[in-house]
């Protein structure tokens, strides 16, 4: 690794973001590998196979051997480049200077992650999807070829939120009396 000068990066743990790329390429290998040899479990009762041992060289140089999409080509012949071009990220909405901005007065909600309310760190069924409280924008920052990102007043996380992320409230909106909180 040194010698190619690769970096190793490391992500916090509980975020899953940052591991998909990890998650999706254990989730490809294992649906190749163990498919193959659940069908011969199930055939012979009380045995189990280690199949997988075998496959595992085929279905790795089959994976290696396919184009990526970002960037066209393949694992086992990029691995020799000093440098891959990669194709920037195609949005399917406007995005940057061209996207529609949310207006700064207006009232969100933003997108709670898994477990931000209610502590811990999975999303259970009866965790809000939505946070309880409403925030004003404190700013936008926009960059070319970029989403727009969001800021919003006190109180809320200091992390940014694309428009996807954030829920208008409507002005009209009112709020539950008190009286049901007693």
């Amino acid at each position: 690794m040194k010698k190619h000068n690769v970096r190793i990066q490391r992500s916090e743990a509980k975020n899953h973001k940052a591991q998909s790329v990890a998650q999706r390429a254990n989730r490809t290998l294992s649906e190749r590998l163990y498919s193959h040899q659940y069908a011969q479990e199930m055939l012979s009762e009380n045995e189990r196979s280690r199949e997988w041992v075998k496959r595992l060289p085929k279905v790795l140089e089959a994976i290696n051997s396919k184009p990526r999409r970002i960037s066209g080509k393949e694992p086992d012949k990029a691995v020799g480049l000093k440098e891959v071009d990669v194709k920037p990220a195609e949005y399917k909405r406007s995005v940057g200077l061209d996207e529609v901005r949310l207006p700064p007065a207006v009232k969100v909600r933003y997108l709670l992650a898994p477990g931000e309310d209610e502590g811990g760190d999975n999303r259970r069924a009866t965790d809000p999807v939505w946070s309880l409280n409403i925030y004003d924008l404190s700013r936008s920052v926009v960059s070319v070829g970029q989403p727009v990102l969001y800021y919003l007043s006190e109180g809320a996380p200091r992390r940014s939120f694309v428009r996807e992320e954030l829920q208008v409230v409507p002005e009209d909106t009112e709020l539950p009396p008190n009286s049901v909180l007693e």
